[in-house]
């Protein structure tokens, strides 16, 4: 299924259109069309046979990781990508990709499947949110073969449902719905024999088919059901058509709501009602371990590690808890490894967190050894060479041997720890809440490096980390958090830590075109839609070029949108011997800097480009008159300090990713109109929808420099 036809297909091609662009447009258009009735390439590029991820972390050991090779050893950030909203779940990766679960803007539930290439053409091979992700979304997904399995909801939300994808498109395979009051999928499922296990909070614990689904009342194998769905595509894809031919401005792009929604064949359900299971599960030997919490504010659920047999559910054994284990089992041979913390992911209680780790055997649960901790252990203990090696509330990294418990080492770290460690070629890689990766040895926990990720000059943004680190190819992937703090309102970012010998960086950054000789900086772009849908109306436009939804602060109000940084563009304009200016904001001060014209690069006649100024691109609403001509400075952006508790400053169009504005609406940003605010007020501007293609249409933007 086209990847744009699917994420909300392409906007109608405007009557009024001047004929030559109308020609040129409507040969493109009948070209992707075409496509999208025919053949449904996935959107992903071709990639070998799916990486395997079939439970948390990756395995019953809770490490991380699978190839076992060393991390960096001098890191640098190799790619980042920035997002409004915030990760609590643990990176997984894929053959080719990485995929985050996430909290989108206004708590909309969100699953991204990032590109791992330092520079691709794009980051995003496909995202899932609202409306399709109907809640938040704090549950790292499983990833067997071609399917990836997560659900959604979290602690104050009731109901969920059980989502599973077509790793390459995204294209939904079936939904399994899970009604009821304090229910959530917030614990990773784990895939075990051609079954998708998982906690659902006062739903306790659910067992459903994998690859057997109910479609219009009959049980069908998966690949039956995806030649169904997909020819229920191709057929409202042909119908958009048809009514976009009729009457371009009330054809609909087809939705995948319009899709069946076929349901896998649920196996079994145990202790709804009895056992509020937010923890990942495990599945080992035949038997499903399952760690229940007791929610002191509603009084529900009961502090127990449980113990099913995987055919059917039953009860092997049940072994009580004192305090919530909210970090899920860890398998180690035939010992079960359980953290334990008396609060959740919550900053403000960090001071009066306490915890425990126990050990239970396997086959009976009977207690092996326990040990108290002076803070919160919330994230899964990773075991490797017989270490039970664990993070908490306290700032302490610990190992203690497996078999035992008695302490092997102990690092400290200057701030608390929600995430947990991933362990890989004789290292320990953690994140603790002010972003900072420590690495250590396994052996004794002697420090390798430190980096802090916030003030890493291509990040430069707060973040504390709630979801393990994973490590994958030699390389730490980690996502920040700011769901609360003094940094609640900024954006998070996704981040690959590589090797500072794999880190390639050109003049202008990865994205930025530069032609010395013409005086010319290139940018990727593409024509952004005008209404978004977390938003319920169309915003006349304040900005022209900017991050898009969900990453930019102002994607509901600009032109275009494009990928890059726009600190990479402002170093590329230094580049030539250009400096800055100041930017304006508000009815304060007035804008200065060196005049550059700015294009957009559209299609002509016959393939043949042609040079728009960006002013002509908008037209006033009320008046229906284009613009005239402006000027656009090289102002630069005003400086932000992201941490109050660090010095670091920050490019401040880097927070927010705007790269023009039509009037000082913000500071934080590369280039400023020499409209005011007062025009502002007067001016109420729209897409040029005569002269702009569709949106999504994919076009360049041209800084000329004097």
């Amino acid at each position: 299924m086209r990847a744009a036809a699917r994420d909300g297909g392409r906007a109608a091609i405007g009557a009024a259109r001047s004929p030559l662009i109308v020609v040129a447009w409507a040969l493109a258009w009948l070209a992707g069309g075409l496509a999208a009735a025919g053949e449904a390439p996935p959107a992903a590029p071709a990639s070998s046979p799916a990486l395997d991820w079939p439970t948390n972390r990756g395995n019953l050991q809770r490490t991380g990781n699978l190839d076992d090779q060393p991390g960096p050893k001098t890191p640098a950030v190799f790619w980042s990508y920035k997002v409004p909203g915030h990760f609590v779940a643990s990176p997984v990766p894929g053959s080719k990709t990485v995929y985050l679960a996430g909290l989108g803007l206004f708590n909309t539930g969100v699953l991204h499947d990032l590109v791992l290439e330092e520079r691709p053409k794009e980051r995003v091979v496909w995202s899932k949110t609202a409306p399709f992700v109907k809640r938040p979304v704090v549950c790292a997904p499983a990833v067997v073969g071609s399917l990836v399995v997560f659900g959604d909801g979290m602690h104050q939300t009731d109901g969920a449902v059980l989502y599973c994808l077509d790793t390459e498109s995204g294209v939904p395979l079936w939904q399994f719905a899970v009604p009821g009051r304090l229910v959530h999928l917030e614990g990773a499922p784990t895939v075990d024999n051609g079954r998708v296990y998982i906690g659902g909070g006062e739903a306790g614990i659910l067992c459903v088919a994998l690859k057997e689904v109910v479609l219009e009342g009959k049980t069908r194998d998966l690949g039956t059901v995806k030649t169904l769905l997909d020819r229920q595509w191709k057929l409202l894809v042909a119908k958009y058509e048809r009514e976009k031919r009729a009457d371009p401005s009330l054809a609909i792009p087809p939705s995948e709501e319009s899709l069946s929604k076929p349901a896998p064949v649920k196996i079994w359900q145990k202790g709804q009602g009895a056992w509020h299971v937010d923890a990942p599960v495990a599945v080992v030997g035949g038997r499903v371990l399952a760690a229940s919490a007791y929610i002191d504010e509603e009084k529900v659920g009961k502090r127990a590690l449980v113990c099913l047999s995987a055919a059917d559910g039953n009860v092997v054994w049940e072994a009580p808890l004192k305090i919530n284990p909210w970090a899920g089992p860890t398998v180690a041979g035939n010992l079960v490894i359980v953290g334990c913390s008396n609060i959740r992911f919550d900053t403000k209680q960090t001071k009066d967190a306490k915890g425990e780790v126990v050990a239970l055997d396997l086959a009976s649960g009977k207690v092996k050894w326990r040990k108290e901790v002076p803070g919160g252990v919330l994230s899964p203990v990773a075991v490797k060479n017989d270490l039970a090696v664990f993070t908490a509330t306290d700032g302490k990294v610990r190992a203690w041997k497996a078999a035992t418990g008695a302490e092997a080492w102990v690092y400290e770290s200057p701030a608390p720890f929600f995430a947990g460690a991933a362990v890989s070629g004789g290292a320990v890689y953690v994140a603790d809440l002010k972003s900072v990766v420590h690495a250590l040895n396994l052996a004794d926990g002697k420090k390798q490096w430190t980096y802090d990720v916030a003030g890493d000059p291509n990040i430069q943004l707060p973040g504390m980390v709630y979801g393990s680190p994973m490590v994958h190819g030699g390389r730490v992937y980690l996502a920040t958090c700011n769901l609360e703090g003094d940094a609640s309102r900024q954006p998070s970012a996704v981040v690959c830590l590589a090797d500072q010998s794999a880190v390639t960086q050109g003049p202008g950054g990865p994205g930025v075109a530069i032609d010395r000789a013409a005086r010319t900086i290139t940018v990727p772009c593409k024509v952004a839609p005008r209404k978004l849908a977390t938003l319920k109306e169309i915003y006349p436009l304040e900005v022209i070029a900017c991050w898009p939804a969900p990453q930019g602060q102002k994607a509901h109000e600009t032109v275009v949108t494009f990928d890059v940084k726009p600190s990479d563009v402002h170093k590329a304009i230094e580049s030539f011997g250009l400096k800055p200016g100041s930017p304006a904001r508000g009815d304060e001060g007035v804008a200065e800097g060196p005049v550059v014209r700015i294009f957009l690069e559209l299609p002509g006649l016959l393939d043949k480009p042609i040079l728009v100024p960006l002013e002509k691109t908008m037209v006033d609403i009320r008046t229906g008159k284009g613009m005239p001509p402006l000027k656009y400075l090289f102002t630069g952006s005003a400086m932000r300090q992201p941490d109050p508790d660090k010095p670091a400053k920050a490019y401040g169009a880097d927070l927010g990713g705007t790269m023009v504005t039509i009037f000082p609406v913000t500071d934080e940003t590369v280039f400023q109109t020499d409209l005011s605010m007062k025009d502002c007020r007067l001016l109420k501007l729209e897409t040029n929808k005569n002269l702009v293609p569709e949106e999504g249409a994919s076009l360049r933007m041209i800084i000329q420099l004097p």
